[in-house]
C-alpha cells in the first residue's frame, strides 16, 4: 500500500476508517457489493466445474476453499477503501473498473491453481491453465490502461496492482511449473522476484523506513517481460516444443536486465525513504 496517507494510522485505524467510509456512502457500498459479487461468481463458477471434472466428492470442500480464498482476496478491496482518493486527495465514492480488474486476478488465482494441481481428463489441466491463466495475466496490462484512459486513478489502484502481481505471478510460477510451461529454475526466479521484496518489507518498516509500496518503472517492465516469456512458453508447451531450450534462450536477456534495474530502483527508493520514530 502507499503509505503517504495511511502510514501514520495503525492497521486498526485503517480498518475502522474503511467501515466508516462504507457506512457513510451508499454508492460506495453498492460498488463494493458489485465487485465482490462478480468475484464470487468467477471464483465459484470456475472452481466447481474443475472440481467436478476431478472428482465429484471434492466439489463441496473445494467450493468451501474457493469461498475462503474469495473472502481473503475481497479484504484487499475492503481494507483499501481509505485509499480511494486521487493524487490531490479527492475522495472517490466507487471502486472503479481498474481496481475491479486488478482484483479479478486475485479471485481467479485459487481455481487456476486447482487446474495445475488436480488430475483432470487428458490435457485439460494444461489447456485451462493456459487459456484462463493467459487471459487473466493480460488483465495486468488492461487495468493500468483503463485507469489512465478512463479513470479513476486512485491511491488504492497504485497499491492494489503490485499486490495482485505478487499473488498472481507467484502462483503462475508454481502453476506453470506444475503443468510444464515453466522450468523449475524460471519458476523459482519468478517467486524470488515477487516474494523477496514482499518478505523484506516488514524488516524495512522495522528499521523505520517508509518507502512507497508501489510499482517502479522497471518493475512494470519486468512484469511485462515475465508475462511475455510465460506467454511464449505456453505456446511452445501447447505445441509440444522444447520448453527448457526456449526458456534458456528468451528468459535471461528479457528478464535479467529489467530485474537488475528494478532492484536498483527499490534500493534507491528505500535509502531515500523518510524515517519515522
Amino acid at each position: 500500500m502507499s503509505v503517504r496517507g495511511s502510514s501514520r494510522a495503525g492497521l486498526g485505524n485503517l480498518v475502522s476508517e474503511a467501515f466508516a467510509l462504507l457506512g457513510a456512502s451508499r454508492r460506495l457500498r453498492r460498488s463494493l457489493y458489485l465487485w465482490v459479487g462478480i468475484g464470487l461468481v468467477l471464483t465459484e463458477g470456475f472452481t466447481i466445474p474443475v472440481a467436478a471434472l476431478h472428482d465429484s466428492a471434492s466439489i463441496v470442500p473445494l467450493a468451501l476453499g474457493a469461498a475462503g480464498a474469495w473472502a481473503v482476496a475481497s479484504l484487499f478491496l475492503v481494507g483499501g477503501t481509505p485509499l480511494l482518493r486521487t493524487a490531490d486527495g479527492t475522495r472517490v465514492d466507487h471502486y472503479g473498473l481498474p481496481n475491479g480488474i486488478s482484483a479479478i486476478r486475485a479471485w481467479l488465482s485459487f481455481p487456476l491453481m486447482l487446474c495445475a494441481v488436480l488430475t483432470l481428463p487428458g490435457s485439460l489441466s494444461l489447456y485451462l491453465w493456459c487459456s484462463v491463466g493467459g487471459a487473466a495475466g493480460m488483465l495486468d496490462f488492461v487495468d493500468g490502461y483503463v485507469a489512465r484512459r478512463f479513470g479513476p486513478l486512485t491511491e488504492l489502484g497504485k497499491a492494489l496492482d503490485p499486490a495482485m502481481d505478487v499473488l498472481f505471478f507467484g502462483l503462475a510460477a508454481v502453476g506453470g511449473w506444475l503443468v510444464g510451461v515453466a522450468p523449475g529454475w524460471l519458476a523459482a526466479g519468478i517467486l524470488i522476484r515477487y516474494f523477496g521484496p514482499f518478505l523484506l518489507t516488514p524488516f524495512i518498516f522495522l528499521a523505520g523506513r517508509r518507502p512507497e509500496l508501489v510499482h517502479t518503472v522497471w518493475g512494470r517492465r519486468n512484469t511485462a517481460a515475465i508475462g511475455l516469456v510465460l506467454f511464449i512458453l505456453m505456446i511452445v508447451r501447447l505445441s509440444a516444443g522444447p520448453v527448457n531450450t526456449v526458456a534458456l534462450i528468451i528468459a535471461p536477456p528479457l528478464l535479467l536486465p529489467t530485474l537488475v534495474l528494478h532492484s536498483i530502483a527499490l534500493v534507491r527508493r528505500t535509502a531515500e525513504a523518510p524515517r519515522v520514530a
